[in-house]
This record gives structure tokens, C-alpha cells and sequence, in this order.
């Protein structure tokens, strides 16, 4: 059998190339984000989370801890193509199975380039310091299946009434707290409280009571006094109480809360790092008194190995501080101080293009 035409096999074999070649570029650009958008999601996440507990870790050892925050990921992708073709011309016998008829092959290539911006200055530092806003409380509250964790999280006091940060005496945490946040939770709960925000107030908002009659009489009932507010007579009408950011809020029939900081989230998650003994016998270690309700539960833990169980885990010192992936609590309360710590970082990064940046171009 003699072998085909040379410009016939040229035309066949170059068809194939192109075609093989036409048929990738076409998937390139969906196959690109399918394969990138989530890892470099998954890994600006991760880091996010690293660098939080470094700082928390760093902070309990009364070491300074600066952060970066992700500007933008550039990824530029590359695509390089070569093809050979092998013809044999004669008789069959004096080249067959001894040639490869042609060869196709393609080069992917991806260089992202990350810009960073350190995070500092004095807009930084004022939201770090200040108390969350009562408009963020009302939303984490109204968007949590259960919010008594945000009430005893966030609120250090309510009328009065103290849910302090640290056990600073021998006396127990005061018991009505805890009640405050549990009646708040049942009414949101069964959609009988609502937080209102006043229109063209600045923020001003209110709690609002309404249908509680007669399923939740008792609830509304003990809220009231534990709040040190007068006791409503015609249960059918709705019950609003205005929200301050004040010590006390009883002289004007609302209630006064005064709320925590970023700082303060990180100074009690500080305070639950599992010290390692030598770094606690030599001082090292920050020493913190014990701590109060919100902080009686969270727990980072040590070891001198990499964990292999952890939701986020960090290597610092001689070892690795992580949080147990099964430590409901600690998470939770992690994931909120990284979510407000998070906004308090895009909200105080500088505006001007000439801000200071590190952009760091990645090769593989």
C-alpha cells in the first residue's frame, strides 16, 4: 500500500493540529476561572484567617502584629503552541512504523501578580478602638439563627447591668445578663422583636415588641425588669423601646447599651491562648486575669507539631497555635472577630492611589 500524497497528508495532519488547538483555546478562558476563582478565593481566605490568629497570638505575647491587606490579584495566563508533522515519501516498507505522523502540543502558563497594602494609620486604629455601631448590632443579631453568642460577644453592658470582659474580683458573672440575652434571642427568635432604624435619625434605632400577647407575655414581661423599665398595661399594643449607646437608657424609657470593640475581641481571644509552660515560667507570655462570660468558652490551643485537625492553624515560636476544627465556640467567635475586623480594614484602607503598596509578582 503506498502511502498518501505528501500535500494531501500535510493538509489532513495541519487540520487536526489546528482543530485540537482551536478546541483547548476555546475552553481555556471558562476552565481558567473554573480552576483559579476558588483557589485564589479559598487562599486569600486562609491567610486572612492566618494572619488574625498571629496577630491575637503575637498580641497575648505583647508583640506588635502588622497586617496586608489583599489590593487586587492580577493573573496573566499565557498559552504556548508547537506542532511537527513527519511525512515518509516511497515505498511503505521503508519508513513505516518508524514515524510518528504528526505532533501536537500545548504550553499553559499563569503568572498572577498580588498587590498588597499594609494596614495602619490613624483611621485604622480610631475604628479598631471604637465601639461597634448599634446598626451592626442590630443586623448581626436579626441575621443569626442564634444571637444570644452576638449579645454576649459584642454588649458589655445594658442598663446598667454588666457583662464585663475579664473576672476582675471573685464575684460571678452577674446571672441577669445572660437572661437578657436569652429573652432577646426567644422574641427574635418567634419574629416578635424587631430593631427599627428611625428614617432621617443618623442611625438611631429602636426595638420594637409587637403581637408578644399572650404567647410571650411572660418574656416581655421580665425583659422589662430586668431592663428596669415600667411595666406595660394593654399587652395588644406595640412596645417601642429606643436603643442608645449610653451607660443607661432608663431615664429615657429605653435602653442604653455600650458595645465592644475589634480591640476588645482581640484582647479576650488573646487571653484564651494556651501559654506553653516554659514561655509562662520565664514571662514572655502576656498575663491576663480570668475571663468573663464571653471569654469562658474559647480556647487556642498549642502543640509542638502541626495539627492535623484545625480550622486555622499558625506556626509561631517553637510551634503551632490553632483552634480545634470541633471548638464550636471558639469558632464562632472567631469568625466574628474576623468579619468585623475584616470590614474595619476595607473601611480604613487609604483611598489615594499613592497610598504605600507591595506588589509582588508570582512565578512558578
Amino acid at each position: 500500500m503506498n502511502a498518501l500524497p505528501a500535500n494531501l497528508y500535510r493538509n489532513l495532519v495541519s487540520a487536526a493540529v489546528l482543530g485540537c488547538l482551536l478546541a483547548g483555546c476555546s475552553s481555556m478562558g471558562p476552565s481558567a476561572v473554573r480552576s483559579g476563582r476558588l483557589a485564589y478565593n479559598e487562599a486569600i481566605s486562609e491567610t486572612n484567617s492566618q494572619q488574625m490568629l498571629l496577630a491575637v497570638v503575637k498580641n497575648r505575647y505583647d508583640e506588635s502584629a502588622n497586617l496586608l491587606a489583599v489590593a487586587s490579584v492580577h493573573a496573566n495566563v499565557s498559552v504556548t503552541t508547537s506542532s511537527g508533522i513527519q511525512l515518509g515519501f516511497g515505498d511503505d516498507d521503508n519508513y513505516a512504523g518508524n514515524l510518528v505522523p504528526f505532533s501536537a502540543g500545548a504550553v499553559y502558563e499563569e503568572n498572577p501578580t498580588i498587590t498588597y497594602t499594609p494596614v495602619a494609620g490613624a483611621k485604622y486604629a480610631r475604628q479598631v478602638f471604637s465601639p461597634v455601631p448599634v446598626a451592626v448590632l442590630a443586623q448581626l443579631t436579626a441575621s443569626q439563627a442564634d444571637p444570644t453568642y452576638i449579645y454576649i460577644a459584642l454588649v458589655s453592658s445594658v442598663n446598667g447591668i454588666l457583662n464585663p470582659d475579664f473576672q476582675f474580683s471573685s464575684t460571678d458573672p452577674d446571672a441577669r445578663f445572660s437572661r437578657f440575652a436569652r429573652i432577646m434571642t426567644t422574641l427574635t427568635q418567634a419574629h416578635r422583636l424587631h430593631w427599627v432604624e428611625a428614617p432621617g435619625e443618623g442611625g438611631q434605632f429602636s426595638m420594637v415588641i409587637d403581637h408578644y400577647a399572650p404567647a410571650y407575655t411572660a418574656e416581655v414581661g421580665e425583659l422589662l425588669a430586668l431592663l428596669g423599665l415600667s411595666a406595660v398595661k394593654d399587652h395588644s399594643a406595640q412596645l417601642v423601646l429606643p436603643v442608645f449607646l449610653a451607660l443607661d437608657g432608663r431615664d429615657a424609657g429605653g435602653v442604653g447599651l455600650i458595645t465592644r470593640s475589634v480591640g476588645d475581641l482581640v484582647e479576650m481571644l488573646s487571653a484564651a491562648v494556651e501559654v506553653p509552660e516554659a514561655d509562662q515560667r520565664s514571662g514572655v507570655a502576656a498575663t491576663y486575669p480570668p475571663p468573663s462570660l464571653a471569654g469562658s468558652e474559647l480556647r487556642i490551643r498549642h502543640s509542638k507539631t502541626k495539627p492535623a485537625r484545625a480550622a486555622v492553624a499558625v506556626q509561631y515560636r517553637d510551634g503551632w497555635f490553632f483552634i480545634d476544627e470541633t471548638d464550636q465556640a471558639t469558632k464562632r467567635f472567631f469568625r466574628l472577630m474576623d468579619s468585623l475586623w475584616s470590614v474595619t480594614i476595607a473601611e480604613s484602607a487609604p483611598e489615594s492611589s499613592a497610598a504605600p503598596v507591595l506588589t509582588v509578582p508570582v512565578s512558578r
